[in-house]
């Protein structure tokens, strides 16, 4: 954003003037948007493996301390559904299109918008 708006760092512009002056959208809610969409993709695909490691089970045995976030602990924050009804919400397309918006560019999520 400073190459776009000509802004050296030693200016002192900060990040959310920089924001305001090429309206664009905090990275966190682009990144989240784009995992919702592609989420929605691979659970209304039929079997591959894509969708198999999204929902399979890996064996083996977990490493200690706390566990690692998974796709589907982010989807399930960020969308505020439990899994079952994610499972139905995704089949429609146009719907999801919609909840996945608007998850994604909410400010409870993540970093505020300015």
């Amino acid at each position: 954003m400073r190459f776009m708006t000509n802004h050296r760092f030693v200016d002192h512009v900060s990040i959310n003037e920089l924001r305001r002056m090429t309206n664009l959208a905090p990275i966190s809610s682009i990144i989240r948007s784009r995992v919702l969409k592609l989420y929605g993709h691979i659970k209304r695909s039929e079997a591959g493996l894509s969708k198999i490691a999204l929902e399979g089970m890996i064996e083996g045995k977990c490493s200690k301390g706390r566990q690692c976030k998974r796709w589907r602990d982010n989807v399930h924050e960020w969308s505020g559904c439990n899994i079952n009804e994610l499972n139905t919400i995704t089949q429609d397309r146009s719907f999801w299109r919609g909840v996945s918006h608007v998850c994604a560019h909410s400010a409870a999520g993540g970093e505020s918008e300015p």
